[in-house]
């Protein structure tokens, strides 16, 4: 243990020595701050009660739960909620953060981190063209302790400038480009996304991962997707892996 970490102090000075240019300085600082963090989340990997105390503290009182949506959930969960939630401002707002554990994890499993909800994920530090970051993610399936997740990026996909240009250069109609756009399998463009900024996004079904929820940035926005995402996700996994 002792001479794989000595090892480990050589490379990283020998990494650090080696970044001479300003985007390498860049992308050190970038590696440096992932490996801070990824420490810190094997060190909480210890500790059974982290997301719990993390959830209480940061997530409940960052999520409103409104009557349209209080209405259509459960007894057991309508019962958690007024034991938990106060009425405020037409939205149940999070008062007890003595709340139990099994009643806190209820909640993540059935309102939190379920399927069609957009939460931040920090994705880690990539090498080359791997995805990675603080990105937010739609949740496609919920695990537990994990949660199966489909990145999304703010960033226009290469395929989709490529024929948008070709419209500009009048090579293709609109009606053309926007046939092409719907054809390439693996990109879906999602218009919006409920209590996050205005603005488009794409997600590419390649990218699809099972991730801890150790990587959730549990002080970050919480939004949702409108169930026709969902579908087209679902068609273009079918299409793009299994036809």
């Amino acid at each position: 243990m002792k001479e794989t970490y000595v090892n480990c102090l050589r490379k990283l000075r020998e990494f650090r020595k080696s970044l001479n240019f300003q985007n390498d300085i860049k992308r050190g600082k970038l590696y440096f701050a992932w490996l801070k963090d990824k420490t810190e989340k094997i060190i909480n990997e210890k500790d059974e009660n982290y997301i719990y105390k993390n959830i209480v503290k940061h997530t409940l009182p960052n999520y409103r739960i409104d009557k349209y949506n209080y209405e259509r959930l459960n007894i057991q969960l309508r019962n958690i909620i007024d034991k938990n939630y106060i009425w405020k401002n037409n939205n149940y707002v999070f008062n007890n953060i003595a709340i139990s554990k099994k009643d806190t994890m209820l909640l993540v499993k059935k309102i939190l981190l379920k399927r069609g909800n957009v939460v931040w994920i920090d994705f880690g530090f990539n090498i080359g063209n791997e995805f990675g970051g603080m990105h937010p993610a739609i949740i496609l399936k919920n695990f537990d302790s994990e949660i199966f997740v489909l990145p999304i990026s703010s960033k226009k996909p290469k395929e989709y400038i490529k024929l948008e240009q070709d419209y500009n250069d009048e090579k293709i109609t609109f009606e053309e480009c926007e046939e092409k756009k719907s054809k390439i399998t693996e990109v879906i463009q999602i218009d919006n996304i409920y209590r996050f900024k205005n603005m488009t996004r794409w997600a590419n079904i390649t990218r699809m991962k099972k991730v801890s929820i150790l990587r959730l940035n549990f002080d970050g926005t919480i939004g949702k997707v409108d169930g026709k995402y969902l579908n087209t996700i679902n068609e273009k996994i079918r299409t793009e892996f299994f036809e």
